[in-house]
């Protein structure tokens, strides 16, 4: 007999436990996610998300039994490193641009990156929950081997894992189809409305980007709700005795119910269906207003109203103060921040989901932008922008859109050389608007021809700080007294000086050329100043409006610029946003478009007004709908029709549904050419 320790065997960890171990990663992972960006943390997406995650969790456990140990573990590893970079990235994107991106934004990648300075900042601001997302392939490293081996399974075993995937993949498809009570309720979320944002709020990132990955391969199905298509009216109590009979805003050649009549394509016939049910816009006394007259129109970088002021930037308050001013006027934010912008200022149309709706839009037929309308009547029509011409691909939308495009590459040069003086800042990013100005004025004021001009500007780009942001560096002498606690405030309002100087410059120019009457100036924001309202940091923009802007209304109010010299004074009270300033233009420069085709509306015509907000929230001229706690909050003094707010609920969800597919099916060219 020999003597001596025994020696015990420690049993081995049982195969499943690398399933148990997938499973509470990637509900760490998606609760960690929710914990630092989605607010609130609890409620129906916090279930609705480990339902989902199971499934995938069980697939997870499933790809790392098919080697040896060694290569599962490394299998097991590489997952999870995807897994962890995957949610990271969504964190990071958030931090800079307040939404999350699409799969269709990955091409852009490169693009992207020239913000590495916001990145970098945003990783900071991040940092504790980017490295919560890493912690679960840390762990498998440091323990996975003893505590979670990853072996080889039999076929078998693989097949009941499928299946019990699948059946945890389907308890969690029929637990949403059963909450479908909201305007963007899970149920139609999954299954018929998509939109990333509301999407991460509800089912969590990896479920969103299997949604996203739908959609972009199999695009947007047609809603068949049939139901109204018009919001209510109030009678006027003492109607004019004599009303003057306007026309319709339409193209006379269209018919739509002949058009579903020989239409043999579904989608296209519901199309022309639904087209055919709406009320136009008629022409009014504005309409043609603006007949033959040249046309700056500028969207601005991150513009908001409480840039204005009468010392800081006299020329935006003069010109906010004159003309035609909404005084109850919204800039929604979307899903590509400044791109989405653009596209509904310039198109009149909800962004499509799943891509990058400007740059998509530059092989389909744009009839209705302004380039292309004013080109036909003989305008001269230029584009710029002071940043890469090639960003979002706006060197092929823009060109599709009737423009001669310049951009930082294919043109546009900027002469720093008496601008700077003594400036100790390292870079010009970003570039000046004012020296935008400056060096493309003549190109198109000289002409004999009536022009149109449309600027994208970049001064007013986050961040919102002294040393990332160049203009705000070059102008803070003059925000430094100023009585805000935070110096991202100052720095804001320092960069948003350049704008109003390029303004000041345009103005100057058309004075010297003395057609300053002859010409309109248009200025809307693509998106409100995100950069101040951002997760993990201080609520700069609340700061900066002296009040709560945090709300999906309040923070997305603006200013929109509509003058000329000498035009007279008209104010619009009642609601207005960035989607109805195509419309209205169309109809003050008397120009031949149809008024069914474009989801905003003329604001000087009696059409009813109507506010939609990207997780379908809208506001009317009887109140406000807020989608993401289902409450209607009426004006004050108002009367209610019944079903009022399920109602304009569907409205909206079917202008999304076909702004949509005008764009993803080309539809103006279907019908139009």
């Amino acid at each position: 007999m020999k003597h001596g320790r025994q020696i015990t065997e420690k049993k081995p960890a049982h195969p499943l436990m690398l399933a148990i171990f997938a499973a509470a990663s990637f509900l760490w992972m998606e609760w960690v996610f929710r914990a630092f960006i989605i607010k609130p943390f609890f409620g129906t997406g916090l279930l609705l998300s480990a339902l989902f995650t199971l499934p995938i969790a069980l697939l997870f456990f499933v790809l790392c039994t098919f080697g040896t140990k060694r290569v599962n573990r490394v299998i097991c590893c590489v997952l999870l490193g995807v897994a962890a970079l995957v949610y990271s990235s969504q964190i990071v994107y958030y931090g800079v641009f307040n939404t999350f991106y699409i799969l269709y934004s990955v091409q852009n990648l490169g693009q992207v990156m020239q913000f590495w300075r916001d990145i970098f900042l945003s990783i900071f601001r991040n940092l504790p929950a980017i490295l919560c997302m890493w912690v679960p392939m840390a762990v498998y490293i440091a323990f996975g081997k003893r505590l979670a081996p990853a072996c080889r399974a039999p076929w078998a075993g693989k097949g009941v894992m499928v299946a019990a995937a699948a059946a945890l993949h389907l308890a969690a498809v029929l637990v949403t189809l059963q909450l479908n009570v909201g305007d963007i309720s899970p149920a139609r979320l999954y299954t018929k409305e998509f939109s990333v944002d509301a999407s991460m709020q509800t089912f969590g990132v990896t479920t969103t980007a299997r949604l996203d990955l739908k959609y972009l391969i199999f695009g947007t199905d047609i809603d068949d709700d049939k139901g109204e298509t018009s919001l209510p009216v109030e009678t006027p109590v003492t109607p004019d005795p004599e009303p003057i009979v306007y026309g319709d805003n339409v193209i006379d050649s269209l018919d739509f119910e002949q058009l579903a009549q020989a239409e043999t394509n579904k989608d296209l016939k519901t199309m022309h269906e639904y087209f055919a049910s709406l009320t136009p816009t008629k022409e009014n006394e504005y309409t043609g207003k603006f007949k033959g007259k040249n046309l700056i129109f500028i969207v601005a970088e991150g513009f908001s109203p409480y840039a204005v002021s009468e010392t800081l930037t006299p020329t935006l308050y003069k010109l906010s103060h004159e003309g035609i001013q909404c005084t109850n006027y919204y800039t929604p934010g979307w899903g590509v921040s400044t791109s989405d912008g653009e596209y509904t200022s310039l198109l009149g149309l909800m962004p499509a989901t799943g891509v990058h709706s400007m740059e998509y839009s530059a092989d389909r037929y744009m009839p209705f932008a302004l380039g292309n309308q004013l080109k036909e009547q003989g305008y001269l029509t230029k584009a710029y922008h002071n940043h890469t011409y090639t960003y979002y691909g706006r060197d092929k939308s823009h060109p599709n859109l009737g423009y001669d495009y310049q951009g930082i590459g294919n043109g546009m040069k900027l002469d720093y050389s008496t601008y700077y003086p003594g400036t100790k800042t390292a870079t010009r990013w970003p570039n000046s608007d004012y020296l935008m100005a400056k060096a493309t004025a003549a190109n198109y004021m000289d002409s004999e021809q009536p022009f149109h001009t449309y600027y994208l500007t970049v001064s007013g780009h986050m961040l919102y700080t002294f040393m990332g942001n160049s203009m705000s560096a070059y102008h803070k002498e003059k925000v430094q007294d100023l009585p805000y606690e935070s110096a991202e405030v100052k720095a804001y309002l320092a960069c948003q000086i350049e704008l109003d100087l390029m303004v000041r410059e345009l103005l100057d120019n058309l004075e010297a050329r003395g057609i300053a009457e002859d010409t309109v100036i248009v200025l809307t924001a693509d998106h409100y100043p995100y950069g101040m309202q951002q997760p993990n940091q201080p609520d700069f923009y609340s700061e900066l409006a002296g009040h709560d802007t945090s709300s999906v209304f309040e923070k997305y109010r603006n200013t929109l610029i509509m003058w000329h010299k000498g035009l007279e004074s008209i104010v619009i009270d009642e609601p207005t946003y960035s989607i109805d300033v195509l419309p209205t233009l169309c109809n003050l420069f008397g120009l031949d478009y149809d008024s069914r085709l474009l989801m905003g509306r003329d604001f000087l015509s009696d059409a009813p007004a109507l506010v939609c907000f990207s997780n379908r929230s809208w506001i009317t001229d009887y109140g406000r709908y807020d989608s993401a706690t289902g409450t209607f909050t009426a004006n004050e003094g108002v009367t209610i029709p019944e079903g009022y707010a399920k109602t304009v609920s569907g409205i909206v969800r079917r202008k999304f549904t076909y702004a949509d597919l005008i764009l993803k099916k080309d539809y103006y060219a279907k019908i139009l050419k």
